[in-house]
């Protein structure tokens, strides 16, 4: 997979979980909107991509389709408004652009767009104490 026409920058993503159809804008993005759909599922372990080739495995913890009325787009089934302006932030996309998807050019009446929210999993950052007892250890096992 090459992120550009003249092949500056070829890379392949490594075996692993199912990637996201679009790219997002940085490794701890928590939402990404799909304006085609998805097949991907909740509770599904998959990873999220940047054009640079950096990937990460997450968690969906919920797909929510998007519905558009005169209002604007909301997530059906969901009790409260998804947060607009970090879903296109995360994307990538321009917040206009999503919320009235529907008149734009490249939109698909026939596929319904969904926004998928992550869960990340806790990374573990060693503290002061944790560096300082690694460093005893491998200079007593010298």
């Amino acid at each position: 997979m090459s992120c550009c026409g003249k092949g500056f920058c070829n890379f392949q993503f490594a075996d692993g979980a199912p990637l996201t159809d679009y790219s997002v804008t940085n490794m701890n993005a928590q939402y990404l909107f799909l304006p085609y759909g998805t097949l991907l599922q909740k509770n599904e372990i998959v990873r999220i991509w940047m054009e640079s080739g950096k990937a990460k495995e997450v968690a969906i913890e919920a797909k929510w389709p998007i519905a558009f009325d005169q209002q604007g787009a909301h997530a059906v089934g969901r009790d409260r408004e998804l947060p607009w302006q970090l879903v296109a932030m995360d994307t990538g996309f321009e917040l206009d652009d999503i919320l009235d998807w529907p008149n734009h050019d490249l939109a698909n009446p026939n596929e319904q767009p969904v926004v998928l929210e992550f869960r990340h999993p806790i990374e573990v950052k060693p503290s002061l104490k944790m560096r300082l007892l690694q460093l005893l250890y491998k200079i007593r096992n010298l």
